[in-house]
């Protein structure tokens, strides 16, 4: 039986999948990171876009933008139907 070991000069750097971006700072649940996110990419997403993406029931997509819009991460311009999000945070 043998056993190889590996060379420790030969390390290899791990480099993540996720780069670093403006959220990582914020105090959010997984959830709210991952809601916030697609509102940062699309402004005027609807919730039914965001339930879709998420995977959470439209139930939790309110309460999510409730307390995104409760902290001030996000607030909604122009209206309900025809308006856009806009992120409040950098």
């Amino acid at each position: 039986m043998q056993i190889d070991f590996a060379d420790k000069s030969a390390s290899q750097s791990i480099s993540p999948k996720v780069s670093k971006y403006q959220f990582d700072t914020l105090k959010c649940s997984l959830e709210e990171l991952a809601v916030l996110e697609r509102v940062a990419q699309n402004p005027s997403i609807k919730q039914q876009e965001l339930v879709s993406a998420t995977g959470k029931s439209i139930a939790t997509v309110k309460r999510i933008i409730t307390s995104l819009q409760d902290k001030n991460y996000i607030r909604r311009e122009n209206g309900k139907r025809y308006g856009k999000w806009e992120v409040l945070v950098k």
